[in-house]
């Protein structure tokens, strides 16, 4: 683990191993929604030994300071600053749900920065159903965290175990600050803009995702020139959790291939 000072918030960063020591593809990933790097952890050890990955606490999150931004284009600054700060001149830049939003905006703005793109359990416009933002608010306003409701973001199939190993993981988030990044999903919307991205991409999504259909991974495929797309059975909207093996095989197929 690091940490690096960006607009005078001390950020953290995972990484299996050395960043400066290049292996393959550098790759930046960035959580979700009330998350934090450790639910990339056993990804990011399954593929240190081919490649170079780091995973970012956006600010408010994790071992991160801050409380949160409300917006998609703020979370984005302090992932390139992080990429900076490592050095990194090129990379792939791989997010999940709020995450896939950052990384999109980041290809749109700073495609020349990109070798390469994974949308995971994401989708060009990322609105939040009315149930989830009431929720979200009561939780910010009371100053608790919310129930996590499986049927949303987990297959059916998904073993017990593993909605409550994600569920440890984010209820430590202060809950404005995952109010906050509901907002900021909610008020993403690149939908007419996604066809101008020239980057390699890979949307990559569970079969049974609530949250972020297969079709807004559609989406992305028919507006994307050249854009992957791997559907993952048996996952949800955790599919690198739900599913890891598949997950990091297409990962490293896609990593690879650059």
């Amino acid at each position: 683990m690091g940490f690096v000072e960006i607009e005078g918030l001390r950020i953290h960063y995972a990484a299996p191993g050395d960043p400066s020591e290049r292996r393959g593809q550098r790759v930046l990933y960035v959580h979700g929604t009330g998350c934090n790097t450790r639910v990339w952890d056993e990804h990011l050890a399954a593929i240190a030994d081919a490649h170079t990955p780091v995973a970012i606490d956006l600010p408010g999150h994790g071992e991160s300071a801050g409380r949160g931004c409300r917006g998609v284009a703020d979370y984005a600054h302090h992932v390139l600053e992080l990429a900076n700060a490592l050095g990194w001149d090129r990379f792939v830049v791989a997010g999940h749900s709020m995450g896939g939003g950052i990384a999109l905006d980041i290809a749109l703005r700073h495609g020349d920065r990109l070798a390469g793109l994974m949308c995971i359990d994401t989708g060009a416009r990322l609105r939040v159903h009315p149930d989830i933002l009431r929720g979200a608010a009561q939780a910010a306003a009371q100053g608790r965290g919310v129930a996590t409701d499986r049927a949303w973001g987990f297959a059916r199939s998904t073993p017990q175990t593993v909605v409550d190993a994600v569920t440890a993981l984010t209820a430590a988030t202060d809950p404005r600050v995952t109010h906050a990044d509901w907002i900021a999903d909610d008020t993403f919307d690149v939908m007419s803009r996604v066809g101008e991205i020239r980057v390699p991409t890979l949307a990559l999504c569970g079969e049974e995702d609530r949250l972020t259909p297969v079709r807004y991974h559609r989406f992305l495929q028919d507006r994307i020139p050249g854009c992957r797309l791997v559907i993952v059975r048996r996952a949800g909207h955790w599919v690198f959790r739900e599913q890891l093996a598949e997950f990091t095989r297409a990962v490293r197929g896609f990593l690879d291939s650059l």
